[in-house]
């Protein structure tokens, strides 16, 4: 199933404060955040970050 609203918008975690639950699944987090910023990734709303067709996830849901 697509999502069909691709209107979602990352805002970047900074500073110490985790928004996870630990260091180490926040990193990885902040590594995924940073490459569906829409100053970074090529199609953000469609979930690319690069050309062609890679993609950070299959749908929004993943």
């Amino acid at each position: 199933m697509t999502r069909l609203d691709n209107s979602r918008r990352i805002v970047l975690a900074t500073g110490t404060e985790r928004t996870a639950q630990s260091w180490l699944t926040e990193a990885p987090l902040r590594m995924l955040m940073n490459n569906l910023h829409p100053d970074v990734a090529e199609r953000p709303e469609e979930l690319v970050v690069y050309g062609g067709i890679g993609r950070a996830a299959r749908d929004w849901e993943s």
